[in-house]
């Protein structure tokens, strides 16, 4: 062996390895969060490596309230903590019928006050901002999250972001507009509600949003809503969104063309351009 390789090889001998957590772009665990029910629920936190956290996203997942937690979900987070460098919190939420409203509401107000009152936790970012995300069934809880602070007179988030957001449960499915290639069909839709509603009595805003009065959404956090063209979701988010323009609130309304419900976290459609408006959205805010 030649000098030169016998430096080398002594050098690499002193060198230590670089892990398979130091090679990753974002550190991942998950925390049991007690519920004041008695029950748990899962809480998977998604945190920039290289980095300090710049503020804490809570993320709430699509559902119809029934489906479950999947691939999907943790992917969207994954990508979402690693473009923004905000620690992600994507929850586990309690799911009907088993636990009709409001538990899968009560269990993310609870996340949310919890997160606030103790946000050092999890992030030591100054100051501290909250986004909220929603998707589909999970805009849903999103909203009711904040309806509920307002009435309480307790701390809102800085930002709202809602993609194809379940604001309607009132309405009868078979009264509404299905567009070509809809992936909820009536029937669907119609058990979803059945489910998520239990036993509650029309004309809750908790359950159905677009309800909420002028005065109950004063206040409301800025909020950007995404919509699909081939969803029959959007013409109750864009209500909902033209509710809060009445009550003085920034809102940011786009309808994303050749896409189905689902699709900025099923990754079709137009889902990369819906990504990276979220993104932007959540950078403006530093």
């Amino acid at each position: 062996m030649d000098e030169a390789t016998l430096e080398r090889q002594n050098h690499d001998n002193h060198q230590n390895n670089i892990s398979s957590e130091q090679w990753a772009a974002e550190r991942t665990r998950t925390e049991t969060f007690q519920l004041s029910s008695g029950k748990t629920a899962k809480l998977y936190l998604h945190e920039p490596n290289y980095v300090p956290a710049k503020g804490l996203v809570i993320d709430f997942h699509g559902s119809g309230f029934v489906h479950l937690h999947n691939d999907h979900d943790t992917y969207f987070c994954k990508r979402l903590a690693i473009a923004t460098q905000y620690t992600v919190l994507d929850f586990d939420y309690p799911l009907a019928p088993e636990q009709p409203y409001p538990a899968a509401l009560n269990a993310c107000d609870e996340l949310v006050q919890y997160v606030q009152a103790h946000y050092s936790d999890y992030c030591a970012a100054t100051p501290q901002p909250v986004i909220l995300i929603g998707h589909s069934a999970g805009g849903n809880l999103v909203v009711g999250t904040q309806l509920r602070a307002l009435k309480q007179q307790r701390p809102v988030a800085d930002l709202v972001i809602l993609t194809y957001p379940a604001l309607d449960l009132d309405t009868n499915p078979d009264d509404e507009v299905f567009p070509t290639g809809a992936v909820i069909s009536p029937e669907q839709a119609k058990r979803f509600n059945r489910f998520y509603r239990g036993n509650a009595p029309l004309g809750n805003p908790e359950i159905s949003p677009v309800l909420a009065t002028r005065e109950a959404l004063i206040g409301f956090p800025k909020t950007m809503i995404q919509t699909a063209d081939h969803d029959t979701l959007a013409p109750e988010a864009e209500r909902f969104g033209q509710h809060l323009l009445l009550a003085h609130t920034s809102v940011t309304m786009k309808r994303y063309a050749n896409s189905l419900h689902g699709f900025t976290v099923s990754l079709t459609g137009a889902y990369q351009a819906s990504f990276n408006a979220i993104v932007r959205q959540i950078q403006q805010l530093i």
